[in-house]
């Protein structure tokens, strides 16, 4: 993951991704692990926080991250806290 797509999705305008989930892409080590991305995806699929070239961007950044840490969907799931409620 490189800091820069990080670093632009801080920049995004509001209309792209809103402005409460940037103080979460700021805390995401580098490279973000699956459960960081995961949080904010889900956060902005769900609230309609992000456009839609956000979420595939978020989404293609989510499958690299399951990739490169040898964990499935399914795994990273079970550490999502915020899907129980």
């Amino acid at each position: 993951m490189n800091k820069e797509i990080i670093n632009l999705l801080l920049r995004a305008p509001d209309t792209q991704i809103d402005a409460c989930m940037k103080p979460l892409i700021s805390k995401w080590s580098d490279p973000p692990t699956p459960i960081q991305v995961l949080e904010v995806l889900d956060n902005c699929i769900n609230g309609g926080l992000a456009g839609g070239f956000v979420v595939t961007l978020l989404q293609e950044i989510y499958q690299i991250t399951c990739k490169n840490n040898d964990i499935t969907h399914d795994e990273v799931i079970k550490q999502a806290h915020w899907r129980d409620k």
